[in-house]
């Protein structure tokens, strides 16, 4: 009998514990069926979704308010399997396949229309949103003109592109693809400058907005940061257990915050590799679809961590 009371303690303790981790200090419901993508605006206040049956939407998350439904064809709510926002918050792209739509963010009015060589995997934009960089299935990464509907540059994979990302000024890219490779393209030259391969295949990635450090995360294997001008690696953690879904480095390059697919939201400091702060996103509902909770994008703007959740859910944490 003590031995079975003492196993009791030990796991009410267990969830006392788990329980503890700190919860959202908002949330708001964008999308009751959840999530095809979505994406963030670099200060947390503007989110563009592919909704699973409801198509594109653009949200101002300060007022509370949808304020554009944006989808391909009128009258048609369009799969969008990526989606950006450009970092100064003026311009949004939808994908659908392998066609590109512009959006001017004010107006909502409709820009230009493009279509790819391949299907659109990933896709993120520069601080004007006038140049894309994009993830195909056929492991082109493609540095695009979005005004003039040009390819700037090719790189190449030998497997998907699951993601891409752009620094602030849009003259570094990365990429990250099933052939277990994270690549480093300089945007001016169109050359690529380095290539890490980790044990697995690769679809989460971050690079800094002074474009000098990257994360990446191989599935179920290890996790890296690196320095590109040194390529020093600044931390690696070897995981089997935690699957990363996002990521992003704060505003001050001194942290990074991993979203991950039970809902987890870990702060790291890039200088020692301590886990500084934990927050657990909140489902939907306890039980069912809607019970998902896998961070699908995530902001870091050294204040607020602010995330979007698989279940359809935009969450804050101090």
């Amino acid at each position: 009998m003590h031995l079975f009371i003492t196993k009791l303690s030990l796991l009410a303790l267990c969830i006392l514990i788990i329980g503890c981790s700190d919860g959202p200090t908002s949330t708001l419901l964008l999308a009751k069926q959840g999530f095809l993508s979505a994406d963030l605006s670099t200060d947390g206040s503007k989110a563009l979704i592919g909704s699973i049956h409801h198509g594109g939407s653009f949200w101002d998350l300060d007022k509370k308010e949808r304020l554009f439904n944006w989808n391909h064809q009128s009258g048609k709510m369009s799969s969008l399997r990526a989606v950006a926002i450009s970092k100064n918050g003026q311009r949004a792209v939808t994908c659908e396949e392998d066609t590109l739509v512009l959006w001017d963010a004010n107006s909502g009015e409709y820009k230009q229309f493009w279509k790819a060589e391949d299907r659109i995997l990933s896709i993120a934009l520069n601080e004007k949103g006038d140049r894309a960089l994009m993830g195909l299935r056929d492991g082109t990464v493609s540095y695009f003109d979005l005004d003039r509907g040009k390819t700037i540059y090719n790189f190449k994979h030998l497997a998907e592109v699951r993601s891409v990302s752009l620094s602030k000024d849009g003259l570094t890219g990365i990429s990250a693809s099933d052939d277990r490779t994270v690549k480093v393209f300089d945007l001016k030259t169109g050359t690529e400058i380095q290539t890490k391969t980790l044990n697995n295949q690769i679809k989460i990635i971050a690079i800094s907005d002074s474009g000098n450090k990257v994360f990446a995360t191989a599935q179920r294997e290890d996790s890296i940061i690196w320095n590109i001008a040194s390529d020093k690696i600044l931390y690696k953690k070897h995981n089997r257990v935690t699957n990363y879904t996002a990521a992003d480095f704060s505003d001050d390059e001194q942290f990074l915050s991993l979203g991950t697919f039970s809902g987890s939201i870990i702060r790291l400091d890039i200088n020692t590799g301590a886990e500084l702060n934990k927050w657990q996103a909140e489902p939907r509902q306890a039980y069912g679809g809607a019970s998902s909770k896998a961070i699908i994008s995530l902001i870091d703007n050294n204040k607020t961590i602010s995330v979007l959740t698989s279940d359809g859910m935009f969450e804050s944490f101090n």
